[in-house]
């Protein structure tokens, strides 16, 4: 095995187990193998101690030993793994910097007023890394500047959401946005319009509005039933706000159609400490519960994310082991893969989507080393996507917070910003942890996990990255649960195209 290594073999790849079988991640062509028990041993040891210094203390017997390295070194000379290149740079640095911008979706932070105080909240007081709740809100003259932007860099199909705060305490500007829109580019432009609200403001007047329009999406934050729901979504009064919440998603439903609301609307529920497999039983049972719920929304789950100051405060249970794996936290993803494994999937009204899934299954898988790397999930900043705030500066999305701004509706995209914070300084802090790093071909971090006024906080972005490499760990094993017990589940499932 003649690999040049440059002493980290770590970065070649990872072995992980199922129920079943043993197997290792090649990173370079991101070929996955079964293993027998000896070569999984192997293979696991020369990850751990980067190298074959182990060899002499492995307490195989001599026949065993050449048995398994010789079946290891035909795989390396077949199947070309353990030959990772080093990577130098992000393929992103190859791209033609211009000044041709174009825009698929634009976020317009309409205010930064909300009506709710929810206590894991990413705009609280305990969270230094986003703004607090102000008084302030976007003006028509900025609101319609950013459109007038947005149209003319623009492709055909155009998304248009709306953000806070709650969009909703500025419904009169959301709605004169989109008419405006629709009046200025219905006939020449696919306008589809989207928002995410509380539900507590809904009044019949916006949900006949919003029937009416003819493209848009909304997303209904309902944490679940009503002691859980009102735990932690509460008024500025600090009394509970699942009554108002249930009422206006009722409100959208109806006005809606149970057909068309299955698909325009869907829900999002914040999963809170204490983390257990009864909590998330009774959530399900709870979504099962709503009768007049269309049977195809989309109910999805998310965990907390706590301000920083308060992360330590974080509590789970821990579910039940399934050989091999990391899941102990992740108890959503133990409780749907066990439904799955089980074949009762049937059985799942809400969970997380399956988008990891989706990624494992749809990898780029080659027969030589991939030989190059991209910017993990990062996407191009200033196209594509864009953000705007109530003082009509331009941000990368608005899921990052406090980041270097890259424009504004008066003098539009500063390509020179985005070239020194988001290419040229991600890439010099990025480089050297990536290129080596088993799991740099399936990352999907962003610019959101790590950003700061001042750009990328590389301290913020080791820590987002341990993390990562355990989830993606933890999507190869459940993928390959999977695959094991319930393969249709795979094919019914993961053959989709990706948004």
């Amino acid at each position: 095995m003649n690999n040049k290594t440059k002493g980290n073999w770590r970065r070649l790849g990872i072995t992980f187990q199922t129920d079943q079988s043993n197997y290792f991640y090649d990173t370079g062509t991101q070929k996955v193998f079964a293993c027998e028990e000896n070569e999984f041993f192997i293979m696991e040891n020369i990850m751990r101690y980067s190298g074959l210094s182990f060899l002499a203390e492995t307490g195989l017997q001599e026949k065993e030993l050449q048995e398994a390295l010789e079946s290891i070194k035909s795989l390396v000379e077949k199947e070309n793994i353990l030959r990772a290149p080093v990577y130098q740079k992000f393929c992103t640095q190859e791209i033609e910097r211009t000044e041709e911008i174009s825009i698929n979706q634009v976020i317009l932070e309409l205010t930064e007023q909300c009506n709710l105080r929810c206590r894991y909240c990413i705009y609280g007081d305990g969270n230094e890394t986003f703004r607090d709740f102000s008084s302030r809100s976007m003006t028509w003259e900025t609101a319609k500047k950013a459109l007038d932007y947005v149209f003319a860099h623009s492709e055909e199909d155009i998304s248009i959401t709306f953000y806070g705060g709650e969009p909703l305490l500025q419904f009169d500007l959301m709605k004169q946005c989109i008419d405006y829109s629709v009046e200025t580019m219905g006939s020449r432009k696919e306008l589809h319009f989207g928002f995410t609200t509380n539900l507590t403001l809904v009044t019949k007047e916006m949900a006949e509005y919003f029937a009416s329009l003819k493209s848009c999406s909304i997303v209904g934050s309902l944490d679940g039933p009503e002691e859980i729901h009102n735990a932690n979504r509460i008024m500025l009064n600090q009394a509970g706000s699942f009554e108002k919440a249930v009422q206006g998603l009722k409100l959208l439903v109806d006005c809606m159609g149970q057909d068309r609301a299955g698909k325009v609307i869907s829900i999002n529920a914040v999963l809170t400490p204490p983390y257990n497999l009864n909590k998330i039983e009774q959530l399900n049972q709870f979504f099962r519960s709503l009768s007049w719920l269309p049977e195809k929304m989309t109910i999805r789950t998310s965990y907390v994310e706590m301000p920083r100051k308060q992360s330590d405060i974080v509590h789970y249970e821990k579910v039940p082991e399934i050989k091999g794996t990391m899941q102990n936290n992740d108890v959503v993803g133990y409780w749907k893969l066990e439904k799955i494994r089980d074949k009762k999937e049937d059985e799942i009204k809400f969970g997380m989507d399956n988008a990891n899934l989706i990624r494992i299954h749809q990898r780029l898988i080659t027969d030589a080393p991939i030989p190059f790397l991209k910017q993990n999930g990062c996407c191009n900043p200033g196209n594509r996507r864009l953000y705007i705030t109530t003082q009509g500066k331009f941000q990368v999305c608005e899921r990052i917070g406090r980041s270097p701004v890259i424009g504004d509706i008066d003098c539009g995209i500063n390509m020179e910003a985005i070239e020194k914070y988001y290419i040229d300084e991600y890439a010099k802090a990025s480089m050297p942890d990536c290129s080596s790093c088993w799991a740099s071909q399936l990352c999907s971090l962003c610019y959101a996990a790590f950003y700061s006024e001042d750009g990328i906080d590389i301290n913020r972005k080791r820590e987002a990255c341990a993390a990562q490499k355990h989830v993606i760990k933890n999507d190869l094993i459940s993928y390959h649960q999977i695959l094991e017990s319930n393969p249709d589940y795979i094919e019914q499932n993961c053959n989709v195209e990706m948004k």
